[in-house]
């Protein structure tokens, strides 16, 4: 409280010694951030034959943040950034509920005119196969409505839309220009900390990249990259040592038409992980193959892509393969229900809310995912032990208010798991959006609808004495965005997901190897329903309200049926 005071009483202030530094400065001095307030206000109802009289009905949380950050320019080769983050969370009296953390630091700049570099924070991401930050599950078809509140958690934890991983270390490119033959030849590399040492049993951990793309023309491009997940030897005095290198090369052409664009995009490589002075330890070796063509027929607006993947079961690549969400976390709302306080399990609300659930830092080994709601890319494109065909077709032209997007995907496994026989894996999403006020010529404001609907299966025939797998997913979501006036907006939104099935888990050892498997069987169904409004200031500052109901239905779950009211309030002001 007192230091929310503070603040506002120093607000004059800031904004005064602002206007002079641009004034005097306007080139060498930027002040950038963001300020939000968010409250949630819960309500849980459960359907159990006894009331439940241990767990809080009513919950209610929030917090008020600010994130300033100076960009400071001494010369016209460099450039700094410090960010620091004041949050007050709701409950916290005279100060007790404040914290400040450096947010963002970092120093880039340029040397010689040649070398770009960057020492700090920095955002990166490579090939989809190497490094790569893939969405979480469920969250990414979800209506704008409840997708405002994923967005709160995406840019804490930097889960930016370019798919990159934030890392702290160091970056370098450069480029060379040939007259002849040849336009340019590119080269990116990297290296960030991942885990410090303790000096007795882990070591420094380190993950490098490093890009090279020879750019022949603006029709033809080809490049060689190198990822690599490594402890350095001797920081500690723990004699063993974990190494992931992974080498890949893409290929990019374009063949222009009459009337139609070709291009054909490729990637191929292989993974090698072991650890060194470990005799137990396995060395594994992996690859994968991917190639797609695809056709673009710009009159009108019609995209087609064949895609064929080949990706070995032993192929490990932390940079692409560590998930967003922790499944082997617990979240802070409501984290124990009933009388008998069970463990509630995640819901797809904690996947668009709970920071607790968030990954930050790469995997050296496959994480813990949730079959029932992605049971064939858990791990993203680079998801191991798949081959198959994924068949696309899309429909955007500028002046159009439909958008449409289809895809078809048959996979199955290269190796079965515990049994011969291998899983097929089959999916088909669709997604599209109408621009409804474009239908009309002298309408002003805007109105968007959007839905999408995915179909999941995943299937095994029975072998033996070894249950068949028949798992089964369907997804499905809608959302509308009407200004009702001018820069105030109705939204409404649905997402229901509902599975059905059997399946096995892997079990796997300290070293990412399968020793046994894990009987799995879902029956539920989880609604989210909602409506709100917001008023947008400007393009960078809105405040909303929201009014949401959820519901999780599942048969075979060790909780009882339960009702999880929500209602939200959030402004959020970006400078």
């Amino acid at each position: 409280m007192r230091t929310s005071l503070i603040l506002i009483l120093l607000a004059p202030a800031l904004v005064l010694l602002t206007s002079r530094v641009h004034a005097q400065e306007k080139r060498k001095v930027t002040f950038t951030g963001l300020g939000r307030s968010v409250f949630y206000g819960d309500d849980l109802r459960q359907d159990t034959p006894v009331p439940d009289t241990v767990t809080a009905r009513k919950l209610h949380s929030g917090h008020v943040l600010v994130d300033v950050g100076v960009q400071i320019r001494p010369n016209a080769n460099t450039e700094v950034l410090g960010m620091v983050r004041v949050r007050n969370d709701y409950g916290g009296f005279w100060g007790s509920g404040v914290t400040f953390d450096v947010r963002q630091l970092y120093v880039k700049g340029v040397i010689g005119n040649i070398i770009r570099y960057q020492l700090g924070d920095i955002n990166y991401r490579m090939t989809r196969y190497t490094l790569w930050n893939p969405d979480q599950e469920v969250v990414s078809s979800m209506p704008l409505l409840f997708a405002q509140q994923a967005d709160l958690l995406n840019y804490d934890h930097f889960y930016n839309f370019d798919q990159a991983w934030r890392q702290q270390g160091a970056s370098a490119e450069f480029g060379l220009v040939f007259s002849k033959w040849i336009d340019e030849l590119q080269v990116h590399a990297m290296t960030s900390r991942i885990a410090p040492a303790d000096f007795v049993t882990t070591h420094d951990r380190l993950f490098s990249g490093l890009s090279i793309s020879l750019i022949q023309s603006k029709y033809l491009r080809a490049g060689l990259n190198y990822a690599n997940l490594y402890d350095v030897a001797g920081t500690s005095r723990n004699p063993v040592s974990f190494h992931n290198p992974v080498l890949t090369g893409t290929l990019h052409g374009e063949v222009p038409l009459k009337t139609v664009r070709l291009s054909i995009d490729a990637e191929s490589g292989r993974s090698r992980t072991y650890y060194r002075e470990d005799p137990q330890a396995p060395e594994i070796t992996g690859q994968f193959t991917e190639a797609s063509l695809t056709a673009v027929h710009e009159k009108t607006g019609i995209r087609i892509t064949a895609l064929a993947k080949m990706i070995d079961a032993q192929f490990r690549s932390p940079g692409a393969q560590t998930k967003r969400i922790r499944y082997d976390a617990a979240p802070i709302a409501y984290s124990r229900i009933t009388n008998d306080q069970v463990l509630r399990p995640l819901n797809m609300v904690d996947l668009m809310r709970e920071s607790t659930l968030c990954m930050m830092q790469l995997s050296p080994s496959l994480m813990q995912f949730a079959p029932r709601y992605d049971n064939i890319t858990p791990y993203g494109d680079a998801t191991p032990n798949r081959q198959g065909t994924v068949i696309t077709l899309a429909y955007e032209k500028k002046d159009s208010p439909v958008r449409l997007e289809a895809s078809r995907s048959d996979l199955q496994e290269m190796r079965g798991e515990g049994t011969l026989r291998a899983r097929t894996f089959t999916r088909t999403d669709i997604r599209s959006e109408l621009l409804v006020h474009a239908l009309f010529a002298d309408w002003k404001k805007h109105i968007t609808l959007s839905g999408s609907m995915r179909s999941d299966q995943t299937n095994r025939p029975e072998e033996g004495r070894v249950q068949g797998v028949d798992l089964r997913t369907q997804l499905y979501s809608a959302g509308l965005e009407a200004e009702i006036f001018t820069h105030l907006d109705l939204l409404v939104g649905f997402q229901q997901i509902t599975y059905q099935g059997t399946e096995f888990t892997a079990m796997r050892d300290a070293y990412s190897q399968i020793f046994n498997f894990s009987e799995y069987e879902v029956d539920g169904t989880e609604t989210l329903t909602g409506a709100g409004i917001r008023y947008r200031f400007s393009d960078s500052a809105f405040v909303s309200t929201q009014w949401n109901s959820f519901r999780n239905n599942d048969q075979l779950a060790a909780v009882s049926p339960y009702t999880m009211n929500q209602l939200v309030w959030v402004f959020q002001m970006k400078f």
